[in-house]
């Protein structure tokens, strides 16, 4: 059977499902894109301008009750109904949008995140079951590389309407998103499922059923060694757009390209490349390759497919900060996203080939236990370390307090000392920075976590056969 067959042998429920996905998805990217920048980014005005550790541990509560919520709720959409476990996680998801729009308090703005994890952890597993209930063995790799294909498709008109609320003001980006996501209670009215089991199952024989079945070696080792790979996917997500804004210079790709105003912003090292639109990069190319290569990938072993994924995501993510230059970074996203076009359908592929008909939704909320470790993980681990090893104003403090022996300097006011104390412009002081601590470093820690991923795979395969 051809892709263009098996594209067409998906049901009608299935598209409906995916465009209630791709609500969701552009509602998400809107905010998850500008996280790590509103929080830490010491330059950027209006922002919170907090540390990159506070920004790791936030991003560790926001993942940790995302990810793990799916283990309580995902069995639930298969015994009391898909429609009804929907509803309650887009009220929960849109209290999440405002309270984080509306706060700036750390501990008020950090249960905005919780609230919108607890929402979109109870709409995730749910979405994914009644997709997965929509496929067949022999539509269902490409069935899931259409599903990433459609999610990439929303996630690129995220960054263009993005942009358009940041220059509103940060709290529209939050309001705006949850204006967005309301439009899926529409699609949901329209919506029908099958009904749920007609079994008398109280919450805590869910539980222990969920329990019972990640108690299995075969689920429970999968899980934890491809947590690996999401806390590389996590870095590429909450840690490069801060090192994106600190180091990488996009200018002479923007010039050679000419490319228009609205994809570009002036900054003291000159007119760059948007963070948002370099992010495009990944998403584009997600949208246009991910079917063909869950097509090409779809007759070869699970687990050797996942072995080449995630190999090749580490090896972009690595390549993207290696150096300042723009080039360098680019070829790392677009070496990234063929990884994780590889690497993410055949992760769902994998758990959905395991599940009993009657479970996929409690099925794929073990998939969440590999993104609470690693997200929540890599959240922790990212933000530490980029405090350490990659800030640049957190260098520039540095540089100021052991070459001229001034003390107090804050982050926002760093790189404007340095540069007056040395009399280099703002590309030259960020160049210093750069020769003198090698914030590229940075990516060391997760090159060497993707390998030992791929090692794990490997163990994994051999002793499943």
């Amino acid at each position: 059977m051809d892709v263009i067959t098996r594209v067409r042998s998906l049901p009608r429920r299935f598209w409906l499902l995916n465009i209630m996905q791709m609500i969701e998805r552009l509602a998400y990217w809107c905010v998850l894109v500008q996280m790590p920048v509103y929080i830490a980014q010491k330059d950027e005005a209006g922002g919170l301008h907090w540390d990159h550790a506070t920004k790791g541990i936030i991003f560790f509560w926001w993942a940790l009750f995302q990810n793990l919520t799916p283990v309580f709720s995902g069995g639930f959409a298969d015994k009391y109904g898909f429609k009804r476990v929907l509803s309650i996680s887009f009220v929960i998801v849109l209290i999440g949008y405002f309270v984080m729009g509306s706060q700036r308090d750390i501990i008020l703005f950090t249960a905005g995140t919780i609230i919108l994890g607890i929402g979109s952890g109870i709409f995730k597993p749910s979405m994914q079951g009644a997709i997965a209930s929509n496929l067949s063995e022999e539509n269902s790799s490409v069935g899931w590389g259409v599903h990433f294909m459609l999610i990439n498709a929303a996630v690129f008109l995220g960054p263009p309407l993005s942009v358009m609320l940041k220059d509103i003001s940060w709290e529209a980006i939050f309001i705006g998103s949850g204006v967005v996501f309301s439009f899926n209670f529409i699609a949901l009215y329209f919506m029908t499922f099958p009904k749920p089991e007609e079994t008398a199952i109280v919450q805590d024989k869910v539980l222990r059923h969920i329990f019972r079945g990640l108690a299995q070696p075969q689920i429970a080792w999968f899980v934890l060694i491809m947590s690996g790979f999401i806390l590389i996917y996590m870095q590429f997500y909450e840690t490069l757009p801060n090192f994106i804004l600190d180091w990488s210079d996009t200018s002479k790709i923007a010039d050679a390209l000419s490319l228009p105003a609205a994809l570009l912003k002036d900054t003291p090292r000159g007119t760059m490349i948007r963070f948002e639109y370099i992010y495009n990069i990944n998403t584009g190319l997600t949208f246009l390759g991910i079917v063909i290569i869950a097509w090409l990938f779809s007759k070869r072993s699970k687990l050797l497919v996942l072995m080449i994924g995630v190999s090749v995501a580490t090896a972009g993510l690595f390549l993207s900060g290696y150096s300042m230059s723009g080039c360098y970074l680019i070829g790392g996203v677009m070496i990234y996203s063929l990884g994780e076009m590889i690497t993410n359908p055949k992760i769902t592929d994998y758990i959905g080939g395991l599940a009993p008909k009657s479970d996929k939704g409690l099925y794929m909320s073990y998939i969440s236990i590999s993104f609470a470790i690693g997200l929540a993980g890599g959240g922790l681990l990212g933000g530490y370390l980029y405090e350490v090893m990659g800030e640049k104003s957190g260098f520039a403090i540095k540089y100021i307090r052991d070459n001229f022996g001034i003390e107090g300097v804050a982050h926002v006011d760093a790189m404007a000392k340095l540069r007056e104390l040395t009399g280099l412009d703002a590309a030259g002081a960020t160049e210093l920075l750069w020769n003198t601590y090698s914030p590229s470093d940075v990516w060391l820690p997760f090159l060497f976590i993707g390998i030992a991923t791929v090692i794990g795979l490997l163990v994994y395969s051999r002793s499943t056969k």
